[in-house]
């Protein structure tokens, strides 16, 4: 997989991999609702702690970004998902290409074992 320079998704496409990686941490038998604003706030998610630390594990695995940095962010009280794609634009060390990291995302968040 070819690394790209610079982190180039959309807003829609971000919603999409941010999806992904909260519908893999919905606790099975819940609804997922997908976030639809990028000015949602990400802290309204519902996520219990652990939740909220796997998401970030994975934004840092996915694009790079350290654990020291990474705490910055979640350290700013009630933060959109805007501000974590802005984020995530400054911060990342790596990025793919949009079809790239959608097959990424499949590939770490496949559900097909996940009882519906």
């Amino acid at each position: 997989m070819a690394l790209q320079d610079i982190f180039k998704f959309t807003d829609e496409e971000f919603l999409v991999i941010i999806n992904m990686i909260l519908r893999s941490d919905t606790p099975i038998g819940d609804e997922f609702v997908p976030i639809t604003d990028m000015e949602d706030s990400f802290n309204v998610r519902g996520l219990d702690s652990l939740s909220t630390m796997m998401f970030h594990i994975w934004i840092c695995e996915f694009f790079g970004i350290t654990e020291k940095q990474i705490q910055k962010l979640v350290e700013q009280p009630n933060f959109t998902i805007r501000t974590l794609k802005n984020f995530v634009t400054k911060e990342c060390t790596r990025t793919f290409s949009y079809n790239q990291a959608k097959a990424y995302s499949k590939h770490c968040f496949d559900d097909k074992d996940r009882p519906n």
